[in-house]
C-alpha cells in the first residue's frame, strides 16, 4: 500500500499544480512558464539528490533518461499552450486518456501487461472522460476538433504517459532523487536552449512579474508531485500511476474551475467523477 499512498499523494500535487498553471496561463508564453517551472525546481531537487548521495550507477541510465527529458520538455510547453486555448475543465480531462497510453507503452517498454482488474479500473477512468464531454454538442472525436486546447492535451497525455515508461527504465540505474534532478535539469535546459537560440529569453520577465506567492506554490507543488511520482514508480506500474492522477485532476479542475474561473459544475462532470472514483477503487483492490 506504500506505493498506492505515494501515488495518491503525487496525484493530489499534480491536481493543485494544474490549477496554478492555469492561473499563470496568458501571463507569459507557454515556453517561458515551462522553463521557469522546470528550472525553479532545481535547487530543491538538487538538495534532495545531494542528501541522498546516490547518483547514476550505470551507463544504461542515459538513453531512457534523455528520451524522457525531451518528452517532458515538449509536454510542458504543449500543456501551457492547451490551457491558453481552452477552459480548464475542457482540457485537463483529456489527460484521462493517458492511462490507456501508459498501459500500451508499459507492454513493450517494461513488460507490464495489465490484468483484468487493472484494465477494468483504467476503463472506468477513461469512461469518466467520455461522460465529462457528453455535455458538448458534438461527439467525442468532433469535440477534439472544436476544442483547440484538447488537441494539444491529447499529445501531452501521450508524451507524459510514454515518458513514465522511460523514467521507470532509468530508475534501476539511479536513485529517484538523482533522476528527478537530472530529468528536470535536462528538460529545463532543452527549453532554455531553445529560447536562447530564438532570442526569446526576455519572455521570462512575464513569469517573474507574476504574483510571487503564485510562483512559490507553483514550484512547491511541482517538486512534490515529481518526487512522489518517482518514488511511487518503484512499487506501481506506470498505468496505475497515470490512472491515479485522473480523478484528482478532474476534481481539482471542476472545483477550482468553478471557484476561480466561474466554470459551471454540470451533472456530467459529477457522473464522470463518480466513474473515475470507481476506477481508482478497483485499482486499489487489484
Amino acid at each position: 500500500m506504500m506505493g498506492f499512498a505515494l501515488g495518491i499523494a503525487s496525484a493530489l500535487c499534480w491536481a493543485g499544480l494544474d490549477v496554478v498553471r492555469k492561473a499563470l496561463a496568458g501571463k507569459a508564453t507557454p515556453t517561458a512558464i515551462a522553463v521557469f517551472l522546470l528550472l525553479g525546481q532545481l535547487p530543491f531537487l538538487g538538495a534532495w539528490a545531494a542528501f541522498d548521495q546516490t547518483w547514476v550507477t550505470d551507463a544504461r541510465y542515459w538513453k531512457p533518461a534523455v528520451i524522457s527529458m525531451a518528452m517532458n520538455a515538449l509536454a510542458n510547453v504543449f500543456f501551457m499552450r492547451s490551457l491558453e486555448l481552452s477552459p480548464l475543465s475542457r482540457t485537463v480531462p483529456f489527460l484521462s486518456l493517458a492511462p490507456v497510453f501508459a498501459a500500451l507503452a508499459g507492454i513493450p517498454l517494461l513488460g507490464e501487461l495489465p490484468g483484468a482488474p487493472h484494465a477494468v479500473g483504467i476503463l472506468h477512468v477513461v469512461a469518466g472522460a467520455l461522460v465529462l464531454n457528453s455535455d458538448l454538442s458534438d461527439s467525442w472525436l468532433r469535440a477534439l476538433a472544436h476544442e483547440k486546447g484538447a488537441r494539444y492535451m491529447m499529445v501531452v497525455a501521450f508524451l507524459w504517459a510514454a515518458s513514465l515508461g522511460f523514467d521507470k527504465q532509468a530508475l534501476p540505474h539511479s536513485s529517484p532523487a538523482a533522476h528527478a534532478f537530472l530529468l528536470t535539469t535536462g528538460s529545463g535546459g532543452l527549453l532554455l536552449g531553445w529560447m536562447l537560440v530564438r532570442g526569446k529569453q526576455g519572455e521570462l520577465r512575464g513569469v517573474i512579474a507574476s504574483r510571487k506567492s503564485l510562483l512559490v506554490v507553483l514550484i512547491a507543488l511541482a517538486v512534490a508531485a515529481l518526487a512522489l511520482q518517482l518514488l511511487a514508480l518503484q512499487w506501481l506500474w506506470i498505468a496505475v500511476v497515470e490512472t491515479l492522477k485522473r480523478p484528482f485532476e478532474l476534481l481539482g479542475s471542476v472545483l477550482f474551475g468553478r471557484v476561480l474561473f466561474a466554470e459551471p459544475i454540470t451533472p456530467q462532470k459529477l457522473a464522470a467523477l463518480a466513474l473515475m472514483s470507481v476506477g481508482t477503487a478497483l485499482l486499489a483492490l487489484a
